[in-house]
């Protein structure tokens, strides 16, 4: 089925989903600030990347020909961090590109931050980062503005769509854009949900889709975090809990929730796209969501077991890059 170019009109949307709930621990309001508040070297490397070796990676691959849409509440357009990352923006909202709210300016920090220097770093600081605003600045949206944003995504050659977004219930036209993304070969990934135990399984869509990358999230000892969200379809574990990353009006901040593993596992993904595309892995496929789900669970701590709360595990990146 040859690829096509799917034309949608803009219409009034009814509030079904929006940001799982997160915790932002603290926030800083420039680089001076962040430097002082780490009382490290001014480029910030957050625990996940130091202790799971990701700055090794990066002399074989730093995420360089990929691109990874972010759907979320927009972008803070001109953060030091980000612009030169940005290649494409588009506002389904109506609210304009923009972040006022700061979660997708986080999000898009953990996946893309550049280093240069100076601020915070990212899982893939070369990916080019494609923003699809599919949520308002109060962070509540509309199933239609996600699915109008993943059509843009595959539109404009994504390889990844991150989406640390959710609601309760299903909806047609979500899931047939999902399918869509699956169908041209997108890597799809989804936050689990902060939900905790709350309830047997407490994973929103579009991450309790079939065929999808679920993510949960873990702390900085490897634990489940608490309040990350459990179901049949976690499909693994990523730093959550306390990540700092970029922030609205050129700051930053930490924040905790599986909106943070989301985006940490869609660096790691572009990571291996990208060396997969320098024909390193050639031998192995990757032309599918489930290909790249079988290139995950080659780092996962435990691929030979699933339960509902770790899925296969945390991740290990730095033996699968290095073997």
């Amino acid at each position: 089925m040859a690829k096509r170019k799917i034309e949608r009109k803009s219409k009034a949307a009814k509030i079904q989903c929006g940001l799982p709930k997160y915790k932002i621990h603290r926030v800083v309001n420039n680089i001076e600030m962040l430097a002082k508040t780490a009382e490290e070297e001014p480029e910030r490397i957050n625990w996940a990347e130091s202790i799971l070796g990701i700055p090794d990676v990066w002399r074989l691959t730093q995420g360089e020909g990929v691109k990874v849409a972010i759907l979320d509440t927009g972008v803070d357009i001109d953060h030091p961090d980000l612009q030169d990352a940005i290649v494409a923006t588009k506002d389904f909202t109506g609210d304009g590109i923009e972040d006022e709210n700061g979660h997708g300016t986080h999000c898009a920090g953990i996946v893309g931050a550049r280093l240069n220097g100076v601020g915070f770093v990212g899982v893939a600081p070369k990916v080019e980062l494609l923003i699809g605003k599919v949520l308002g600045n109060e962070g509540s949206g509309s199933f239609s503005w996600i699915s109008d944003g993943i059509f843009w995504a595959v539109d404009q050659g994504a390889d990844i769509i991150s989406m640390s977004l959710g609601g309760a219930g299903s909806d047609n036209e979500l899931f047939q854009a999902v399918q869509y993304a699956l169908f041209y070969g997108k890597y799809v990934i989804c936050a689990a949900g902060n939900e905790g135990s709350l309830y047997q399984n407490s994973i929103g869509y579009p991450g309790r889709y079939g065929g999808v990358l679920t993510v949960a999230s873990h702390d900085s000892n490897g634990n489940p975090s608490g309040f990350s969200s459990r179901g049949g379809e976690v499909d693994v574990m990523a730093p959550g809990s306390e990540i700092w990353s970029t922030y609205k009006d050129g700051g930053y901040a930490e924040l905790s929730g599986t909106s943070m593993a989301t985006p940490f596992v869609a660096g790691l993904a572009a990571l291996i796209a990208s060396k997969h595309n320098g024909s390193d892995l050639n031998n192995s496929p990757l032309e599918n969501n489930e290909d790249m789900k079988n290139h995950l669970l080659r780092m996962a701590a435990h691929p030979g077991y699933h339960n509902n709360q770790t899925g296969y595990g945390p991740l290990l990146p730095f033996n699968y890059f290095v073997s």
